[in-house]
């Protein structure tokens, strides 16, 4: 009987150690106050992360509103270029056309300058 006691004492002290050391588990935790701290912050980092990705869709989304007007703009911007371009060209004719009637005037006022003075020379 002696011995059933004996197994009795060794599976109740067996029964009462824990498996992992308390002095160890506490050792490799943190305190309540800094975990919750921790989950108090990641948590308002996620609501931060979730406006701000709630704000990035928003404004994808009226960029690719926005996407078919700037086509068209462009398109619009390129024609005017190229008007611009042919205005430029068309002045540039224009003018090289007035320099060339201005020599021509000049030149023509030189001729009827030299008739009146030989009108004026004659008796």
């Amino acid at each position: 009987m002696y011995w059933l006691f004996a197994a009795l004492a060794l599976a109740i002290a067996a029964c009462s150690e824990d498996p992992v050391p308390k002095r160890a588990l506490l050792e490799s935790t943190r305190p309540k106050s800094e975990f919750w701290g921790e989950v108090e912050r990641k948590g308002n980092l996620f609501k931060e992360k979730k406006a701000l990705d709630a704000e990035v869709a928003q404004l994808q989304a009226k960029l690719a509103a926005l996407q078919p007007e700037l086509q068209q703009l462009e398109g619009s911007l390129a024609s005017a270029r190229e008007v611009n371009a042919s205005a430029e060209q068309a002045l540039a004719q224009n003018r090289a056309e007035l320099a060339r009637l201005d020599a021509e005037v000049a030149k023509r006022e030189a001729t009827l300058a030299g008739f009146d003075q030989r009108q004026a020379e004659r008796p």
